[in-house]
């Protein structure tokens, strides 16, 4: 009741100059939380020149023997774990599924890790990319997008698009696209597939009939209704057509926040981001027991394209989890393992976090 009010100082100029520059970026920072605005305003322009990405020779990587499969990875957007959710999906409850940890709490930053099977932004090598590696022992390659040219700019360096033979960036947000598109694909072949989702991206309005007047949660729901029924359909085909032994493997680059606490978004680092879905369908050994981050599932499609005699990983005691920029800059958090066999039988076991 005691505010008193000025004119903006501000020359008009510089205000219009800035909302110009939100209505550019919009889409990058509309999921910045505000104590990470600094470092996506740093993300946007931060420049992508390959000569930051160590280059392959394509020599150093030699697979050990002939495999004959079909290897098809789903990459969702911004799904919650299923403990994260209150209504269940039929995607989670008709597959195997394990919660798993990401590699980042971003998509520019884990889905780079996990195509490339880096340990750290900084370290990722494009000798290690799974295209690259798949071309290496005869397969076909493909790379289809439901997502917009805008929300690939900082992956596509880290995907080595000349080892790709189908590379398709739909921009058309519907995630059944990608049924069809995959049905153009011949499964008679052995075939590397990556289909990347729009799915549950802010502001979850991505399926059909969406209602912007609906609550966050709501629409949340109603878009977590519509990939449940694009990943059935999906999977629903590979079963059907797959002339090959084939592992069909869908996971999130990330978790989201929709409200509780008035948190929305990513780009934090907290459990509901970090712990993402993983859902294995194949008439393969999966290893699900044994799989705990994006990394783990790298290992395992590094083994199914040739290049191990068996799966097997190394011990560890820690999930590393890194944030929104691939330089590092804001840091990571270091999630803990624990052994289950040091409790008692019956104790619901949490992760220990360390910044």
């Amino acid at each position: 009741m005691y505010t008193s009010y000025e004119k903006s100082k501000i020359p008009t100029f510089l205000l219009s100059a800035f909302l110009l520059f939100l209505l550019i970026f919009q889409d990058k920072m509309h999921d910045a939380s505000l104590s990470l605005i600094k470092e996506s305003i740093k993300s946007i322009f931060l420049k992508k020149e390959k000569g930051n990405i160590p280059e392959s020779d394509d020599k150093n990587r030699v697979p050990l023997h002939k495999t004959d499969n079909n290897i098809i990875l789903v990459i969702g957007e911004s799904m919650r774990s299923r403990e994260n959710l209150k209504e269940r999906y039929d995607i989670f409850e008709n597959y195997g599924y394990k919660t798993i940890k990401s590699g980042a709490t971003n998509t520019d930053v884990s889905v780079p890790l996990l195509i490339n099977g880096g340990v750290s932004p900084q370290k990722i090598n494009l000798e290690d990319n799974l295209f690259l590696l798949a071309k290496k022992n005869g397969y076909k390659t493909s790379f289809i997008s439901a997502q917009n040219d805008k929300s690939l700019k900082y992956i596509e360096p880290y995907l080595h698009k000349k080892h790709i033979d189908t590379f398709k960036i739909l921009g058309s947000r519907d995630d059944k696209e990608l049924v069809f598109h995959l049905k153009d694909l011949l499964l008679e072949d052995k075939n590397f597939i990556v289909l990347q989702m729009q799915g549950e991206h802010s502001p979850y309005i991505y399926y059909e009939n969406s209602d912007r007047s609906d609550s966050v949660e709501l629409r949340y729901h109603k878009s977590m209704q519509y990939s449940d029924a694009v990943l059935n359909q999906l999977i629903s085909y590979v079963s059907s057509y797959s002339k090959k032994p084939f592992i069909f493997i869908f996971l999130s680059d990330h978790g989201e926040l929709i409200g509780h606490d008035g948190k929305t978004g990513h780009n934090r680092f907290e459990k509901e981001i970090y712990s993402v879905p993983l859902v294995i369908h194949s008439n393969l050994e999966t290893y699900l027991e044994k799989l705990e981050s994006h990394g783990d599932v790298y290992e395992l499609m590094y083994h199914y394209l040739g290049y191990s005699e068996e799966f097997k990983l190394k011990e560890r005691k820690k999930i590393r989890v890194y944030g929104t920029m691939i330089t590092e800059e804001d840091g990571y958090v270091d999630i803990k393992m624990k052994d289950p066999e040091s409790y008692p039988k019956g104790t619901r076991v949490q992760d220990d976090e360390t910044f």
